[in-house]
């Protein structure tokens, strides 16, 4: 957001008020259980415009304006919409409005493009690669890296109605099917979704040049963005001071010396490129933020046996069926520890008789194995309570038959486990036993090991047990729910005291079967608030030796917030020397940039942390983050 707010001061006063590109998600064009989905693609689109500096409105389908308040729709898993959206839509084209559509189903809405939809074709793992033709947009990259697995067919309805403008590519760069389509008209289709599955780089660009071509103005605003941050350190001199700092015999500090006047130089050249070539100057201003960076990872020095952790979300590495590769490059960039998510309450990612395996592979076998090669610690990622992820809707239909899932409070389950129920508890020590046995991991790392919230705490089950322990709770549930609420003291205690013993089952276990394999959680890093608002008492499992380490998940962009939420999680210097702090790089509550993850690692070692952990590896982590790692370093 700072970054946003600094790239907007730059702008003419006009640009100021309105965005002029609204991403549209389906509400009225997909079933409810999609719906979340979709929103969280259509929020990809507007972060990676928001990382180029450049506003666009997240617009719902049965929210959309009166014609003329946006000059772009992109309309993102807008999969059948009725007609009362598909006529704002027409009345936005009519009104001068061109329309991007990234995947429907909708063949009414392809008519109003001169398209047809044909076919839907699922083909897993063959569509690798976008590939441009010509006629691409100016500024576009040539190529895009995209796994997708399906597509929905779309032709021209007419001879000559609209052309290929890009073509998918398969692992062997084969030209398989049409990904985009131009029409005459100059609307674009898309027959999938730009996913957040890597090469986010080039998808931000062609995002981009999308927009140029309506909106021409939109280069010169994203130059200008990346320019603002690039020049910051330059401008204000901290570049320099920082280079005073280091020993006078320090390679680092002769090497920034030197550096300091040619990257103002590079500046110059960037600012005066901004009139004549904005995309060159956008690419330049990538160039110049990304030197910037290196020379500030320059002047970090890291304490000795820092924890530098990464997140894998994926639970497959970087490049799917190549640990081996993904082990080498994470020990060649100084990361010490990988938590591989591998496990939740509904799937695992090895053979399991405790949880429905999702795929053929042993993750966390071939991960283990590759992270000992390379000197890695390897911990064992598991969703102890969530069944995000889940190997089948049956899978988590299961658990609801066991009646194991929370409750709205008229009783509709939730996809969400109950830490209330001693069978839950029981489910996650059997699937750490079984990960402990036979992988033999360096660590178990509990994620989820919480509730989602208190408004999904007051089902009929939590009640029947709550009452069970602590006595009646008439008037449920407003005697828990309320502020003032006469039972919830003891409720939000009782709960909280669930996920605790949860967390020390696990403990007592490993201590007497598997001593060597370490034990740490990813945490909400606003404490003490997340005790009473998701029951996870973290600080407390710290003191009592339940966890060896805890990651908070400090995820902003604020560096005030951030300090502050490290100043309470370390206030006890012997707690801090256990307390890993989680920078969130790519995670959904903040974005930060090379400069700014730099920037947040600084201030976990200056509260004493024992290091840092990254959220997520990903291609933005491989191309923007990982090589900074080892910069102060280097020869």
């Amino acid at each position: 957001m700072r970054r946003l707010l600094l790239a907007l001061l730059l702008l003419p006063a006009a640009c100021l008020w309105a965005a002029e590109i609204a991403v549209v998600h389906p509400v009225l064009s997909v079933a409810p259980g999609e719906r979340a989905y979709a929103k969280a693609l259509a929020g990809h689109v507007v972060r990676w415009y928001a990382q180029a500096g450049v506003e666009a409105d997240l617009v719902a389908d049965d929210a959309l304006g009166a014609p003329g308040a946006h000059k772009l729709l992109i309309l993102v898993d807008c999969y059948d919409p009725p007609e009362r959206t598909l006529a704002a839509i027409r009345r936005a084209r009519d009104a001068g409005a061109r329309l991007v559509v990234c995947y429907s189903g909708s063949d009414a809405l392809a008519r109003l493009l001169g398209l047809r939809v044909g076919a839907y074709l699922r083909e897993p793992g063959r569509r690798r690669e976008m590939v441009f033709g010509a006629g691409r947009p100016a500024g576009a990259p040539a190529r895009i890296r995209q796994t997708s697995d399906n597509r929905l067919a779309v032709s021209p309805a007419a001879p000559g109605a609209a052309a290929p403008l890009a073509w998918w590519h398969d692992a062997r760069g084969r030209r398989v099917d049409v990904a985009w389509w131009r029409t005459r008209g100059g609307h674009l289709w898309m027959t999938h979704v730009l996913t957040g599955d890597g090469d986010e780089a080039g998808k931000r660009r062609l995002l981009l040049a999308i927009a140029a071509e309506t909106l021409p103005h939109i280069w010169e605003r994203a130059a200008r963005a990346a320019l603002a941050e690039a020049e910051a350190p330059l401008r204000d001199g901290e570049l320099a001071a920082r280079a005073r700092r280091l020993p006078s015999g320090d390679p680092a500090r002769a090497r920034l010396e030197a550096a300091l006047p040619l990257l103002r130089a590079q500046r110059d050249t960037v600012r005066a490129a901004l009139a004549k070539d904005a995309p060159q100057a956008y690419q330049a201003a990538l160039d110049l933020r990304a030197l910037v960076a290196r020379a500030y990872a320059q002047t970090l020095r890291a304490p000795l046996g820092e924890t530098r952790a990464v997140w894998d979300h994926s639970g497959q590495g970087l490049w799917p069926g190549d640990w081996e590769r993904t082990a080498a490059l994470l020990a060649r960039s100084g990361v010490t520890d990988l938590y591989v998510n591998v496990a939740g309450a509904a799937f695992a990612l090895y053979p399991s008789r405790v949880l429905p395996q999702k795929g053929t592979a042993d993750e966390l076998a071939a991960a283990i194995a590759a992270g000992r090669r390379h000197g890695l610690r390897v911990h064992a990622w598991i969703l102890a309570f969530s069944c995000e992820r889940a190997a089948s809707p049956a899978a988590t239909a299961a658990l609801r038959a066991r009646g194991w899932t929370l409750q709205e409070p008229d009783g509709t389950p939730l996809g969400w486990l109950d830490p209330t129920h001693p069978a839950v508890r029981a489910h996650l020590l059997a699937v750490v036993q079984e990960v402990a046995r036979r992988h033999r991991p360096d660590g178990i790392h509990l994620d989820f090991i919480r509730f989602p919230g208190l408004p999904q705490s007051l089902g009929p089950g939590i009640r029947a047990r709550f009452e069970a322990a602590r006595g009646s709770a008439p008037g449920w549930p407003a005697c828990v729910a309320d502020p003032e609420g006469a039972r919830r003291a003891d409720f939000l205690r009782w709960r909280a005291a669930c996920v605790t013993d949860a967390v020390q089952s696990v403990r007592a276990w490993l201590r007497a079967n598997a001593p060597d394999v370490a034990l740490s959680a990813a945490v909400y890093g606003k404490y003490p608030a997340c005790v009473d608002s998701v029951g996870q008492d973290w600080l407390l499992w710290l003191r009592t030796g339940l966890l060896d380490v805890a990651c908070p998940m400090n995820y902003t962009e604020d560096p005030a917030r951030l300090r502050d939420w490290l100043g309470t999680q370390t206030a006890d210097p012997r707690l801090a020397a256990r307390v890993v702090c989680g920078i969130g790089v790519t995670a959904a509550e903040s974005r930060l940039s090379p400069i700014e993850t730099l920037r947040q690692i600084e201030a976990a070692r200056e509260a004493g942390c024992r290091g840092f952990a990254l959220f997520d590896l990903d291609e933005v982590l491989r191309a923007d983050i990982l090589p900074l790692l080892n910069a102060a370093s280097e020869p």
